[in-house]
C-alpha cells in the first residue's frame, strides 16, 4: 500500500469517528491535538483507539445500544427472579453500558464537550430505562423472590467501590492496548452494571424502596469509579494528552473536579459502612463466644442469634433446660453496656416411641394437645406456670410453643406420653418463650423484683403481691395466698437471679381471704 493510499484510509477512519468530515483540513484544525506523536502511541494506534472511544452517533448506533441494554435487563431480571447467578453473569457479558461510560472519560478528558453530553445522555438515558425495564418486567412475573442475587446488591461498601476502580482500570487499559482487548469480558463481569439497576426495579415492584436505594447506590458507585479510573489510565498510556488532563478548558475543570468529588463523597460512608460491618461482625463473634461460655456443658445447640444494639436474641435447641437468661444478660453487660437486653427462646427437641401399635385418631393436633394440656397442669402443681400459645401436628411432628416466667423442666416421659396417645413414633419440639423481659434495664432492683414476682403470679386469683423489699443480699417478697401457693421454689430461684449480689430470699405469707360483698351488706342512709 502506498502512502498516498495509506493516507486515505486514515482520512476515511478519521470522517467515521467524527460523525463525518466534509474537509481534512476541518478534521486538522478542531482534533490536531488528539493524534498527539508523543512517543507512547503511534499514528495508527492512536486511530484505533480514537474509534473505539468516540464511535460515531446515529439514529441506527443508538437503536443497536437500546435493543443490546433490553436484552442485557431481560436477561438480568429473569436471572434475578430465579435467583440464579449463571444467568446474571450472562447479562453482565452483553450489557452495552462500558461503551458510552468510557466515551464519555475520553470525551471529558480531550475537551469534547458535545461527544462528551452523547455518551452522559446515553448512560443516563440508558440507566433509566434498564430501570423502568425492569419493573415491567417484575409485575409481568407471576412471583418474584427477592433472593440472595438481590439482596447481595443491595449493600455496597468500599469494596465494591475497589472493585469497579479497578476494573475500570482494567477496560480503560485493554481498550488503549489492542493486545489485551480479550480481557474485556471479564471487566464486563468484574464491575456489573446492568444487574443492579435490574436489581433496582425488581425491588421498586415489591415497594421495598430501602433496598432499592442500596442497588441504585451500587449502580452510581461502579460508575463513578470506572470514569475516574478510566481518566487515569488514558491519561498514563497517552490516549488522553497531559496538556489536556491540565484544565487547557474550565468547564472540563469543573467536570473532571465533580467527578472526583463525587466519588470521594459516595467513599466516605462506603468506608463507614464497611469499618461498622466489620465491627459488627467482632461484636457478634464477641457475643457467640459468651453465650458457649454461658451455655457451659448443656446440650443445647445456637440455631439462631440476633442483636438489635443492646439486645440479643439467641434460640436454642435441646432438650436440657438453658441456664437463666438474666445470667446471659450479666455476661454481656461488658460488651453491650448497662442497657444490654438478652431474650432467650428454646426449643425443647424430643422423639418419641409408642409403646401401643394403634391407629392414631381423626385429630392427632386435638390429641396432643390434651395431653399438653395435662403435662402442663402438672407442672403448675409443681409451680410452673405456663400457657400453651400454640401446637401444630405435621406429619408425625407435634410443635408446641408455651409461654411463662421459667422454663419448662426437662421431662423424657411426656414425649412417649404424646407418641402413646397418637399410636405411633412422633417428634415433639417444645418452644419455650419467656413471658417477661429478662433483660437488664436502668430500673431499679426493686422494680425488676415486683416485675418478675407479677410474671410469676400470672393469672391466679389465688395468690397476690402484697410487698417486696431488697435488705443487702436479702430479698423479701410479702404475700397474699389462700394456703400455701404452689410453686415458691420456683419464685425463689427466679426471684434471686433477677436481683445481682441477692444470696437470700424470703418468701412470707399472709392469709388472703375472699369475701363476697352483696348490696345487702351496706345500710341505707336515713335522711332527717
Amino acid at each position: 500500500m502506498d502512502d498516498h493510499a495509506r493516507e486515505s484510509g486514515a482520512l476515511n477512519r478519521l470522517r467515521d469517528i467524527t460523525g463525518g468530515l466534509r474537509r481534512p483540513r476541518t478534521h486538522h484544525a478542531v482534533y490536531a491535538d488528539l493524534l498527539r506523536d508523543d512517543g507512547r502511541l503511534d499514528h495508527d494506534e492512536q486511530l484505533r483507539i480514537m474509534a473505539l472511544l468516540l464511535p460515531a452517533q446515529n439514529r441506527q448506533s443508538v437503536v443497536r445500544f437500546a435493543l443490546m441494554l433490553t436484552l442485557s435487563v431481560t436477561i438480568a431480571v429473569m436471572g434475578l427472579a430465579a435467583d440464579s447467578a449463571a444467568v446474571v453473569i450472562g447479562a453482565m457479558l452483553i450489557a452495552p453500558l462500558m461503551t458510552p461510560i468510557m466515551s464519555f472519560s475520553a470525551a471529558v478528558g480531550l475537551g469534547l464537550g458535545k461527544r462528551a453530553i452523547q455518551a452522559a445522555f446515553l448512560v443516563v438515558g440508558g440507566a433509566l430505562w434498564s430501570v423502568f425495564f425492569a419493573v415491567v418486567l417484575a409485575r409481568l412475573l407471576p412471583t418474584v423472590t427477592i433472593g440472595a442475587e438481590v439482596l447481595a446488591r443491595t449493600r455496597p461498601d468500599v469494596r465494591d467501590l475497589i472493585v469497579a476502580i479497578a476494573a475500570g482500570a482494567a477496560g480503560a487499559y485493554a481498550t488503549a492496548r489492542e493486545d489485551m482487548s480479550g480481557a474485556l469480558p471479564g471487566v464486563a463481569v468484574a464491575v456489573a452494571l446492568v444487574p443492579p439497576l435490574a436489581a433496582t426495579g425488581v425491588l421498586i415492584d415489591a415497594d421495598r424502596l430501602v433496598l432499592a436505594e442500596g442497588s441504585a447506590l451500587l449502580f452510581i458507585t461502579n460508575l463513578l469509579a470506572i470514569i475516574v479510573s478510566a481518566l487515569i489510565v488514558f491519561l498514563a498510556t497517552g490516549v488522553i494528552p497531559t496538556v489536556r488532563l491540565a484544565f487547557q478548558s474550565s468547564r472540563i475543570a469543573m467536570t473532571t473536579i465533580g467527578i472526583v468529588v463525587a466519588t470521594v463523597a459516595i467513599a466516605i460512608p462506603l468506608t463507614t459502612r464497611s469499618l461498622d460491618a466489620a465491627e459488627s461482625s467482632k461484636q457478634v463473634n464477641e457475643i457467640a463466644a459468651t453465650i458457649d461460655v454461658w451455655l457451659g456443658e448443656t446440650q443445647l445447640d445456637v440455631t439462631h442469634l440476633d442483636v438489635y444494639g443492646t439486645q440479643v436474641v439467641v434460640e436454642l435447641t435441646g432438650l436440657d433446660e438453658p441456664p437463666s437468661a438474666y445470667k446471659l444478660a450479666t455476661q454481656l453487660e461488658p460488651l453491650l453496656g448497662d442497657d444490654a437486653e438478652a431474650i432467650v427462646r428454646w426449643d425443647q427437641r424430643a422423639q418419641g416411641v409408642a409403646r401401643a401399635d394403634t391407629e392414631p385418631p381423626p385429630d392427632p393436633a386435638d390429641v396432643a394437645r390434651d395431653v399438653i394440656d395435662e403435662w402442663v397442669s402438672g407442672l403448675a402443681i409443681d409451680g410452673v406456670q405456663l400457657d400453651v400459645l400454640d401446637l401444630e401436628y405435621d406429619n408425625g411432628t407435634v410443635n408446641v410453643a408455651v409461654s411463662g416466667p421459667a422454663p419448662p423442666p426437662p421431662d423424657p416421659d411426656i414425649k412417649n406420653e404424646v407418641a402413646d396417645a397418637l399410636g405411633g413414633t412422633v417428634v415433639l419440639n417444645i418452644r419455650w418463650i419467656q413471658s417477661f423481659d429478662p433483660g437488664l434495664t436502668a430500673e431499679p432492683a426493686s422494680v425488676r423484683l415486683e416485675r418478675v414476682v407479677q410474671a410469676w403470679i400470672g393469672p391466679r386469683s389465688s395468690v397476690r403481691l402484697i410487698a417486696t423489699e431488697i435488705v443487702g443480699s436479702d430479698v423479701y417478697i410479702d404475700l397474699g395466698a389462700e394456703g400455701t401457693p404452689l410453686g415458691l421454689d420456683t419464685l425463689r430461684r427466679i426471684g434471686l437471679e433477677s436481683i445481682e449480689g441477692a444470696d437470700r430470699l424470703e418468701v412470707r405469707l399472709l392469709p388472703l381471704k375472699v369475701v363476697e360483698i352483696t348490696p345487702d351488706d351496706f345500710g341505707t342512709p336515713q335522711l332527717d
